[in-house]
């Protein structure tokens, strides 16, 4: 199997169970890629959290980390922490417990840099937004196939590459697209494709 086939069948086969995050964290991570990720309700979810989970528990990084910042997997666990702790401390109650208005504001709170609690320690919310928060759920959501259709992207590269990679050029071997006024040219084009 070639190592692009064996990385879709991993995102499609990634464990829904946490293995990195224990599972009150877990609740409050899902709770948490639900505010930052809203999926629509026709289609299988994109399982955000289990991706980045899986990727946490395998010790992948970015490669590199800001100085002000801890390590990836302390971040994420100190976050999760701290985000708790600020929703108990606001509405006696945890993060994903809280209403989802109630979320989003201090999702908000947090991307302005307002949220002060101790469990933050070192560590400055705004700073764990960016860099983990929106960084990290973005690259987990994109790095599955549904994704890749939602966008309309074919996926990697096949083994034989990309050929034609001007503007508005497709391969041999791509579907020529059947635009209105189009449609008998798209059949005719496509005939030929193998």
């Amino acid at each position: 199997m070639t190592c692009w086939r064996r990385t879709i069948r991993d995102r499609l086969e990634t464990p829904r169970q946490p293995r990195f995050f224990t599972d009150e964290q877990w609740q409050t991570l899902c709770a948490l890629v639900d505010c930052i990720v809203p999926q629509p309700s026709d289609r299988a979810p994109v399982p955000t959290a289990a991706l980045l989970d899986a990727r946490l528990y395998s010790g992948r990084t970015d490669g590199y980390r800001r100085a002000h910042m801890p390590e990836q997997d302390e971040a994420w666990r100190r976050g999760i922490a701290a985000l708790d702790s600020e929703a108990q401390s606001a509405q006696g109650v945890w993060f994903h417990q809280l209403e989802r208005p109630r979320q989003l504001e201090l999702l908000r709170r947090l991307q302005a840099g307002e949220l002060k609690h101790a469990a933050w320690g070192d560590m400055p919310s705004q700073e764990f937004f960016e860099q983990r928060v929106l960084r990290d759920l973005a690259a987990a959501y994109y790095s599955h196939p549904t994704s890749w259709s939602e966008i309309g992207w074919g996926g990697p590269a096949s083994p034989r590459g990309y050929v034609r990679m001007d503007f508005d050029r497709r391969d041999p071997w791509e579907a020529s697209e059947a635009r209105p006024g189009r449609e008998m040219q798209s059949l005719k084009e496509n005939a030929d494709v193998h």
